[in-house]
C-alpha cells in the first residue's frame, strides 16, 4: 500500500512539474502561483536577492521568467527515481535558442489539507541550477 501510494504522489509530482513549465510557456501567472505553497521558497541565480519567500516575491520572479522564457525552446527530462529527500523532484532542463543552456530544476513538495481533508500538493521550495 505504502509503494502504492509513493507511486502516485511520484506521479502527482511529475504532473505538477509539467503544469510549472506549461503555464510558463503560456503566460499563466495566475496558474503558476496555484502551484506554490503560501510560504514556499525559491532560491534561483538570478536575481540580487537569490533567495525569494512567499507569493508576492515569487510573483516577481513568475513575471520575469515568462517574458525569459518567450522565444526559448526547451527539453524537459524528469528524474524518475526517487530523489532525497524523498519529496523532492528534479527536472533537468535543456533551453535553447540559438546556444543550449543546461539547467536543473530541484522542486520540492509538501501536501497540504483543505477543509475537505483532501491532501493537495504544492511546490514547497524551487532550486534552479545551470550546469556546466
Amino acid at each position: 500500500m505504502k509503494e502504492n501510494n509513493n507511486l502516485q504522489n511520484g506521479k502527482s509530482r511529475e504532473i505538477i512539474v509539467n503544469q510549472y513549465f506549461s503555464r510558463i510557456k503560456s503566460s499563466d501567472i495566475e496558474g503558476l502561483l496555484a502551484l506554490f505553497s503560501d510560504d514556499a521558497v525559491i532560491r534561483e541565480p538570478f536575481s540580487k536577492a537569490r533567495t525569494l519567500v512567499g507569493k508576492s516575491e515569487i510573483k516577481s520572479f513568475l513575471s520575469s521568467a515568462i517574458m525569459a522564457n518567450e522565444g526559448l525552446q526547451y527539453h524537459i527530462d524528469i528524474d524518475g527515481k526517487t530523489s532525497k529527500p524523498l519529496d523532492n523532484l528534479v527536472a533537468l532542463v535543456l533551453f535553447r535558442k540559438g546556444d543550449a543552456i543546461n539547467s536543473r530544476f530541484t522542486f520540492g513538495f509538501e501536501d497540504a489539507n483543505n477543509s475537505n481533508t483532501n491532501r493537495k500538493t504544492k511546490i514547497k521550495s524551487l532550486v534552479i541550477e545551470f550546469l556546466d
